[in-house]
């Protein structure tokens, strides 16, 4: 048997020190890799703020991964 998904779109992971700090929504990704490979470390260039309501302040060093984001079984 075979299930299948509702496709919902993507979401963004921001850690800090391995902690998970919030997630943002994406329609479509922002990078090739899916998962737990997909981190990229950055730093941050102004104030981002998540979904949330906490803000990554500007300089502070954190990671993100991109995830699938499925729905209910069609």
């Amino acid at each position: 048997m075979k299930a299948i998904f509702e496709f919902k779109g993507y979401f963004l992971e921001y850690m800090i020190d391995n902690k998970l700090i919030g997630t943002t929504l994406l329609d479509n990704p922002d990078r090739e890799e899916i998962g737990y490979y997909s981190r990229i470390d950055s730093i941050a260039e102004e104030n981002i703020v998540l979904d949330n309501k906490k803000v990554i302040k500007k300089g502070t060093k954190f990671f993100t991964r991109i995830y699938p984001l499925c729905g209910k079984t069609i």
